[in-house]
């Protein structure tokens, strides 16, 4: 269905909790890939690290309402490094998500409605743009970028190609528009990533993408 970007943040609105895990059932599309590989970069593990040891718990986070399986760290620093590490990125939002022993996500889409809403109220232009998930009006960059290695247990899973297999500084971008994704820690260790969120502008002659 073709809506505006408008339409899509109002529509995005009226779901509940409960209805956005059956309509993520309903809009995913296990036949295409659910992330692509960009490469990866040198971790701030000095900042990282500070970060960690003035709040090892973190900040516990929620989602319409409901508190989240994992926590969050903000802080300034980090997201100028990622600015530095992304030029290409406008509105970049940036954070460590932690995830302790025992904890588990269950499947679920990054719809990220708020976050549009809060890009169209600095460019209302925005607004007015053709947007749909199968053929979305822009380029949103969903990075995960691992802190450290991988170890037996920690789990990042996706339907298409499969669970994603890390080493330290390894980015992954999520295919936010159509790809369930889960994770779980069954391991005995902490599991921190960088979550970086983004647009990249700059229109595409084939299509309305921004990117």
């Amino acid at each position: 269905m073709s809506q505006t970007l408008q339409e899509y943040i109002d529509w995005y609105q009226t779901l509940a909790f409960e209805d956005m895990y059956d309509k993520y059932l309903e809009l995913h599309d296990p036949a295409v890939p659910g992330f692509v590989l960009p490469g990866n970069v040198s971790i701030p593990t000095d900042l990282i690290n500070d970060i960690m040891n003035n709040n090892p718990d973190g900040e516990p986070t929620e989602f319409l309402g409901v508190e989240s399986k994992y926590q969050v760290q903000y802080d300034d620093r980090l997201l100028q490094w990622a600015q530095e590490q992304f030029p290409n990125l406008k509105f970049v939002k940036c954070r460590l998500q932690i995830q302790k022993p025992g904890e588990e996500v269950r499947k679920h889409m990054d719809l990220l409605g708020q976050y549009l809403k809060g890009v169209c109220e600095n460019i209302p232009w925005l607004k007015k743009i053709k947007h749909s998930l199968a053929n979305p009006g822009v380029d949103l960059h969903q990075l995960l970028i691992a802190c450290d290695d991988q170890v037996d247990g920690q789990v990042i899973g996706f339907h298409n190609p499969g669970n994603w297999n890390w080493k330290k500084g390894d980015i992954l971008r999520i295919n936010t528009w159509r790809s369930l994704h889960w994770t779980k820690n069954t391991s005995n260790k902490v599991r921190v990533i960088i979550k970086v969120t983004g647009i990249e502008f700059g229109m595409k002659k084939d299509s309305n993408v921004i990117g």
